[in-house]
């Protein structure tokens, strides 16, 4: 896939559902997604809402570029709102996909109307995902016959079976073979930016933030940041669940979504 200029925001592919006359609801996947992993969650949330479920730069069908500041897929997001006619939509961002729908507010590039942060704040972070990079970097796609092939070579390094199936969803068949569909070369140079946020100015948008009770990306210390940028934000909690609350408990995160998002009549 050709690299395109990093400084202007990217043309993103979106999958559409629902009512165009329905509330605008964009999707915004993490690190490793793509608007596809979202699927069950957006035949749900058409019911009520018109839905743009993006691919972030580097990731499923989107361009790809070598940068990947949150200020440039910000920008893309916008693009894409504008592209689609969208009125202040609301917007669901998780992990990756959450600092990016944070960034959008905080810099005022277009009016929205409130925010689902899932399982994300607006904070650095210290752990990082370049194993996995590492680990499918590592497979010569050149040599595999089949996806078994491709997970039995991840397996080697991530034992996690829900992992290696995640990651998984990020491969493709080619006219020459198996390829990623994401920009892995792109996505390790950029891990610091992507662990990075930086962004302080405040935003009053209406903010939910949804954390899972097993994650530690939303933690009890991290509450002060969430309320000095968001002043106009509550936090929940989701029992018995991960960094991947919407795939976990999927019933339970369309529940407080809805509640959140639908105004009452």
């Amino acid at each position: 896939m050709t690299l395109t200029i990093p400084s202007a925001p990217l043309p993103l592919h979106a999958i559409e559902a629902g009512e165009p006359e329905n509330p605008p609801l964009v999707v915004l996947h993490g690190l490793f997604g793509s608007s596809t992993n979202w699927r069950s969650i957006i035949k749900e949330l058409a019911r009520d809402f018109h839905i743009i479920a993006a691919d972030l730069r580097n990731h499923g069908e989107s361009p790809w570029s070598d940068s990947m500041q949150y200020r440039q897929m910000a920008a893309d997001v916008a693009q894409l709102i504008d592209r689609y006619n969208l009125e202040r939509p609301a917007i669901i961002g998780h992990s990756m996909g959450g600092k990016t729908a944070m960034a959008m507010a905080q810099l005022g590039l277009t009016q929205l109307d409130k925010l689902v942060i899932a399982d994300i704040a607006p904070v650095p972070y210290s752990h990082t995902h370049e194993g996995f990079v590492n680990a499918m970097q590592a497979v010569d796609l050149a040599r595999v016959k089949s996806r078994n092939e491709v997970e039995s070579r991840l397996k080697e390094t991530i034992p996690e079976a829900g992992i290696r199936q995640f990651l998984l969803q990020n491969l493709k068949r080619g006219e020459n073979g198996y390829l990623w569909r994401i920009n892995l070369t792109a996505i390790q140079s950029n891990m610091s930016d992507l662990l990075d946020y930086g962004i302080d100015q405040v935003s009053d948008i209406e903010a939910l933030f949804i954390a899972g009770e097993k994650s530690n990306y939303i933690e009890p210390g991290m509450h002060q940041a969430i309320r000095h940028l968001f002043p106009n934000s509550q936090i929940q909690t989701i029992n018995n669940t991960g960094h991947w609350l919407h795939a976990e408990q999927p019933a339970r995160f369309i529940d407080i979504v809805k509640a959140f998002l639908i105004k009452p009549s």
